[in-house]
């Protein structure tokens, strides 16, 4: 039995920054989310105003966190989960925004993705409590799932608020990361700022050019424990990316491999041939919460999706021991005409 890292950086900046006189972006860095945010700015800005960028930032943060973390008891998310079922629970409208997108997604994936996934990524020990790196018992595996389903919640986005007759619990784990990446560029974009980088845990968004002439850069992971080789390099240009994996967030057990994406279907981990799937997108939120949907999905099944919904997607599959790679038309278009 071995116990792996239990995070995922699966996109890697192509670009080196710092504060110096040659043109370089400037950056902004912090710690949220149980990982690391890092802003680069490129073109003029004055360090007074940059400051003042830093705290806005910060500030929203915060917030985000006291809305949506399931690590902070006394959240907005963890407060509903302790909520009587049945009574009407007030929302804040940054949270309320992402549960109608996840509610929305939910849908379009027939419950590949489900936003009250929590009790079932407790159990399976990649949640808040420590894990045993070992496999919970099928009956309980059983009772669990009962405690999940979309279905039930009732969101009034006009209030706002939300209520479930029977009780659910929200964990925004897929989503919320997206969400702040966003929020924090409308910050940018409202402070003047036109060409830049949002990365937090991975997940990014770039506006205009680290240079003239010069596009923001990303490269897709290749799926490994011992390295951080390149899949593929490329622009990303006005546009978000998000990656979903297990390659480095699983546990083994009696020589059977875990992985911390779990089906909410079903109840148990993935067990199909998927080691990442990627997403461009026009928002952070979307690239997010659909490479976890389509990494549940699985090869088939979510690329036909992905083509169903013109998604911008590369799936990196392992088959008969070989690393395979699946691109979506609407990568193939992105990609065609970014470079």
């Amino acid at each position: 039995m071995q116990c792996f890292m239990r995070y995922l950086f699966l996109l890697l900046i192509v670009l080196t920054s710092s504060c110096s006189d040659d043109g370089a972006p400037l950056e902004l860095t912090g710690k949220t989310m149980g990982t690391t945010y890092r802003i680069l700015i490129a073109g003029p800005a004055k360090s007074s105003s940059l400051t003042e960028t830093h705290e806005q930032i910060e500030r929203k943060l915060i917030q985000i966190n006291a809305l949506m973390s399931t690590y902070d008891s006394e959240s907005e998310i963890s407060r509903f989960n302790r909520t009587r079922p049945g009574a009407p629970f007030s929302l804040h409208a940054d949270t309320a925004e992402v549960l109608a997108f996840s509610l929305a997604l939910a849908d379009k994936t027939g419950g590949a993705f489900d936003p009250t996934i929590g009790p079932l990524v407790e159990l399976w020990g990649f949640g808040r409590a420590t894990s045993t790196d070992q496999a919970p018992p099928d009956d309980r595996i059983q009772v669990v799932k009962q405690q999940i389903g979309y279905q039930s919640l009732q969101l009034d986005t006009d209030a706002p608020t939300v209520k479930t007759p029977i009780g659910r619990q929200l964990d925004f784990s897929a989503t919320a990361k997206g969400f702040a990446v966003d929020a924090l560029a409308a910050i940018l974009v409202q402070q003047g700022h036109s060409n830049f980088l949002v990365e937090i845990g991975g997940e990014l968004f770039s506006k205009g050019e680290k240079r003239p002439g010069q596009p923001w850069r990303v490269a897709i992971e290749m799926p490994s424990n011992a390295s951080r080789a390149i899949y593929r390099a490329f622009p990303l240009i006005d546009s978000a990316i998000a990656t979903s994996g297990d390659y480095r967030n699983y546990f083994e057990s009696n020589g059977q491999r875990f992985s911390h994406t779990i089906d909410p279907r079903t109840g148990y981990p993935i067990t199909h041939a998927t080691t990442s799937v990627t997403v461009v997108a026009s928002t952070t939120l979307e690239a997010d919460g659909w490479a976890t949907a389509l990494n549940v999905l699985g090869p088939v099944a979510g690329m036909q999706l992905a083509a169903d919904q013109n998604l911008a997607v590369v799936m990196l599959v392992f088959e008969k021991n070989e690393l395979k790679a699946l691109e979506s038309a609407a990568f193939k278009d992105y990609l065609a005409q970014s470079l």
